[in-house]
């Protein structure tokens, strides 16, 4: 499959493509007229076309338009992109490029950022920063696969760059307001409001100029508890953000920026689907350290029934958790009731000075230091169910993660040699403080409680530089080649404890240990653009590094620690601008093949202490290295101009991802299926090769039309906006098969959304937008616990409903 389907698909687009293009150069280019997006791929300003780099970009009127307000609402909207919960919650967003993603209990792979500074990142739930990154953004742009230098830091998958829109030199104010209404069940009807203020002011002119901006954004919850009447799944937070921008004198400009976000919401509602008695009856004998005999032809936990028995008296339940599933069957999955408290409290700030001096007219020093912070408490029922079979259950006040990151970046960018070399030196380092405490009940009757301290320093020398080989020789014009390179640097320090005691007091683990690692990697980019006119051909490898670490839950000693993973990512591509007779087309395809080796997964681990005269296994998770995979695709966006006032805006992501490897050496509390559809123990090695690779859809795409009402120019400019996005169905489960883990595959889904805008209303300020998402009101699910082996139950996060809103809102000096 791998080595037939790719090839053959690729040789047609590019067939097609090197029949059309040439065609169309050979005709006189239109005005231009498809938007160009300004991207900082290359730490430095410039038209995304010239970029020999696989990215997407969207302006801050393509997000307006498209109602995208967080990662989640780009899925299907960008080629190999997803993004997910990560089995985790809703609010998690974890993005993944290319089958590059993160794991829980290690560093993301695709990093985003803000105000190129990454956000800071939730060491064990992988979420990246504050709620309203969106909130006032000039464009976003998504670079694709590993990036090598540049943007170096763990991104083995990509990045997701955030640019802000910075202060400038005219007075302008722009106000929002919206309302939403949720297609809703049982007469709920979830409603929603928001509030936005931006005002740019030129206090000095030419020299000091502010921006501050403010969103508050509310929204009822759309699933309600049926005891309490609490609605889960809700919005609640604000963003405020201040960009100072100085200029002194015409070499000397420094640009701070202040974001605040703050969020305060229900949690997230998870939906119990089934129970896993066989695994249940053989945990609990487990969990208290009895080995049963084996008989011939009896299993004698089952026999035993214990943990039915257990789930009977601790449920509550009367038929071992079959009533729970019933009751929640008949309800649907926008009604619950759950036996935790769930809510999700998170605040993250946010201050960068980026600092540039031009020390001659093509040498300029740039200086870019933050410091930021990321606090969250959360409380959340994993099963959905009233029986405890997984809940975090932390109190007011205890924060599972409180994160501290300074960043400081210097740089010496310019151009020599009458402007054909161009090249950026520099030099990174992080340092980051986290710790956290986990507050749990689990399988129903063990009280856990886990906690852990975390130093992580970075530090990376980089360089990177462009050379025009028209330089050379005129017959080489337009061909560049890049080379870059960076050396990482990464320690990790920490200390981690864990506590498990059974109802009654009875302690059945209390363990701490501290541990360090070091990891150094050389990473690196190579490759050769051709530039002709509107015409960019490009190849490059790049090798991709994310860091070991240390596992926070870990049991066994041997497994505290976790070595790095690397990717090696191969593209070719093309960026073209031309016209089929006189319409504007813009097509960019990249084609890539990726050598994934070293692989991080987190697994089980439970452990037995030999030196401890307890039978009772100490249970934790770990961070494993397990083996080898490959990833190829193909991406397209195509961006056609049929006429001044329609526009049609295609994307298509092709992925086929295999593991050519993958070993794991088992440390769970129960048997395991694998590869050879036998059962292996604690122990044992299973062999996971045929595996579906995780968080990977085999195809991705969109298609947009966008039509600009000809109506006489007082009335505004009218534009209405729809648009189809398709993600194929992705595998969910860490180290289990499907037959293993139920509701691992979570199903394709393709959304409609749609929206309808005035701008400049009758020759006034005032602009007002319809808008809706998810029109068919599709119901489908987005998370699986994937616990089916771990605390024996599958419970599922269920999509955002159909919603339908309005906002208007009034830009004066704009």
């Amino acid at each position: 499959m791998f080595s037939c389907r790719l090839p053959v698909f690729a040789s047609a687009l590019w067939a097609a493509v090197a029949s059309v293009v040439p065609t169309a150069f050979a005709q006189d280019a239109p005005a231009a007229t498809i938007e160009e997006v300004l991207v900082t791929a290359r730490r430095t300003q410039e038209s995304q076309q010239d970029v020999p780099i696989a990215l997407a970009a969207m302006s801050g009127d393509d997000l307006r338009r498209e109602q995208i307000n967080s990662p989640t609402d780009l899925n299907g909207k960008v080629p190999s992109l997803v993004v997910g919960t990560g089995s985790q919650m809703r609010n998690t967003e974890t993005p993944t490029i290319r089958g590059q993603g993160a794991q829980f209990g290690s560093s993301p792979g695709v990093v985003i950022y803000l105000a190129e500074v990454a956000l800071p990142s939730d060491p064990v739930a992988n979420y990246q920063g504050g709620s309203g990154k969106f909130f006032d953004l000039s464009n976003i742009q998504v670079l694709k696969g590993s990036q090598g230098t540049l943007f170096g830091r763990n991104t083995t998958g990509g990045a997701l760059l955030l640019e802000p829109n910075r202060p400038d030199n005219e007075f302008s104010l722009s106000l929002r307001a919206g309302i939403s209404r949720m297609a809703g069940d049982n007469g709920h009807d979830p409603k929603g409001a928001s509030y936005e203020a931006v005002v740019n002011l030129p206090l000095i002119d030419d020299v000091l100029m502010a921006r501050i901006g403010g969103q508050v954004f509310e929204r009822d919850g759309f699933t309600t508890d049926v005891v309490t009447g609490k609605d889960y799944d809700d919005k609640n937070y604000w963003t405020a953000r201040l960009g100072v921008l100085w200029q002194p004198t015409e070499r000397i400009s420094n640009y701070l920026l202040a974001n605040f976000s703050d969020s305060d919401t229900n949690g997230t509602a998870t939906v119990i689907e089934r129970v896993n008695r066989t695994g249940l009856n053989r945990a609990i004998p487990g969990a208290l350290g009895l080995t049963l005999p084996s008989l011939p032809l009896v299993d004698p936990a089952q026999s035993a029934n214990s943990g039915c028995l257990l789930l009977n008296a601790f449920g509550p339940s009367t038929n071992c958790g079959q009533d729970i599933i019933d009751e929640q069957a008949a309800r649907g999955n926008r009604s619950v009731q759950l036996s935790g408290d769930p809510n999700d409290q998170l605040n993250s700030d946010t201050f960068v000075d980026n600092f540039s001096f031009d020390l001659t007219d093509s040498i300029t020093l740039r200086n870019i230091l933050s410091y930021s912070t990321l606090v969250h408490s959360y409380r959340w029922d994993l099963d959905g169910s009233r029986a405890a079979f997984n809940e975090f259950i932390n109190p007011d006040g205890v924060n599972n993660s409180d994160v501290r990151t300074i960043t400081e970046e210097l740089q010496l960018q310019g151009e020599a040699l009458e402007g054909a070399l161009n090249y950026v030196v520099g030099a990174y380092y992080e340092e980051t403080d986290a710790d956290g405490r986990i507050i749990a009940k689990s399988l129903l009757f063990v009280d856990v409680e886990q906690g852990y301290k975390q130093h992580k320093e970075s530090f990376a020398p980089f360089a990177q530089a462009s050379y025009d080989l028209g330089h050379l020789t005129t017959s080489l014009a337009g061909l560049n080649l890049t080379l870059g390179v960076r050396y990482t640097d990464d320690l990790t320090e920490g200390s981690a404890f864990i506590k498990q005691v059974a109802s009654g007091g009875f302690t059945l683990v209390d363990k701490s240990f501290v541990t360090e690692v070091e990891t150094t990697a050389l990473t690196y980019t190579a490759g050769l653009d051709y530039k002709f006119e509107n015409l960019m051909l490009y190849g490059k490898v790049s090798r991709g590094y994310k860091t070991g670490g240390l596992s926070t839950i870990a049991a066994n000693p041997q497994h505290y620690t976790y070595e790095p993973e690397f990717v090696v990512n191969y593209e070719i591509g093309q960026k073209a601008d031309f016209a089929l007779g006189d319409i504007p087309v813009r097509l960019n395809t990249a084609l890539y093949y990726t050598d994934y080796t070293d692989m991080q997964t987190a697994a089980p681990d439970a452990y037995v202490d030999p030196d401890n005269p307890s039978p009772v296994p100490q249970l934790g998770q770990s961070i494993f290295n397990v083996g080898e995979a490959t990833v190829a695709g193909l991406e397209m966006d195509l961006t056609v101009q049929l006429s001044p006032g329609l526009t049609v805006v295609a994307t298509y992501g092709y992925t086929d991802a295999k593991y050519n490897r993958f070993d794991l050496d088992y440390f769970g509390a129960t048997p395991q299926l694998d590869c050879s559809g036998q059962e292996k123990s604690r122990g044992d090695s299973l062999e996971l090769t045929c595996l579906p690779f995780k968080t990977t859809p085999e195809h991705q795409y969109s298609l947009s039309l966008r039509y600009l009402l000809p109506v006489a120019q007082h009335w505004g400019d009218i534009e209405g906006s729809v648009t189809y996005a398709w993600v194929d169905e992705q595998y969910s489960a860490q180290i289990s098969p499907p037959e293993a883990e139920p509701g691992a595959w979570l199903p394709d889904f393709g959304l409609v959304n749609a929206s309808i805008s005035c701008s400049r209303i009758l020759d006034s300020a005032f602009s007002a937008q319809i808008y809706g998402t998810n029109l068919a009101n599709k119901e489908y699910r987005i998370s699986n616990s994937n616990q089916w082996n771990l605390t024996y139950f599958q419970s599922s996060i269920y999509s955002e409903p159909r919603n339908i809103g309005l906002q208007l809102s009034y830009d004066f000096g704009q």
